[in-house]
């Protein structure tokens, strides 16, 4: 499994195990993978990390990115687009589960996705879109129930996987 360049050779077995199963519910088009336990021997050492926190390493998280950009620009994924209120984006950065959800979204719901795609905050949203801070949570609220998400830390990812720029 070492040789797997999914998998980082650092990883230990049930980092592993966590991670296959993810990839597999992805792969089959699940929207939540079914839980696996992770054995208390499974915590997070010097230069380990568990599955689902996060790439630590600035040179990793480059290379992931330069692959996504490389991938988008080999499947000519440019010319295909999903409008999500009235802004366009790629295709291959929406998930299929959530392409009727995310038609559905309002204008002002859609901007305030992007926004918060875009890494602002909900105080910078409200001063961008003229509007008080509880409307700009009553739209996320709204965004996470259209979409059926478990909430903000979902809405987040989702977001910055829409509007967050690759460059």
């Amino acid at each position: 499994m070492s040789d797997d360049p999914q998998f980082p050779p650092s990883a230990n077995a049930a980092d592993l195990a966590q991670q296959r199963a993810l990839a597999d519910a992805m792969a089959l088009g699940q929207r939540k993978p079914q839980a696996t336990a992770v054995p208390a021997a499974a915590t997070s050492g010097p230069g380990q990390q568990l599955a689902g926190e996060g790439i630590s390493d600035t040179a990793e998280l480059l290379r992931l990115v330069t692959a996504l950009k490389q991938a988008e620009a080999d499947s000519g994924a440019q010319q295909r687009t999903v409008v999500i209120g009235e802004f366009s984006v790629v295709a291959n950065r929406v998930p299929a589960s959530f392409i009727g959800g995310l038609q559905g979204l309002t204008r002002a719901e859609s901007a305030v996705l992007r926004m918060l795609g875009w890494g602002r905050s909900n105080a910078d949203i409200a001063m961008l879109l003229d509007s008080a801070e509880t409307t700009v949570r009553s739209h996320m609220n709204n965004v996470i129930r259209k979409l059926e998400l478990d909430g903000m830390r979902e809405l987040m990812c989702i977001a910055g996987l829409l509007f967050h720029p690759l460059d």
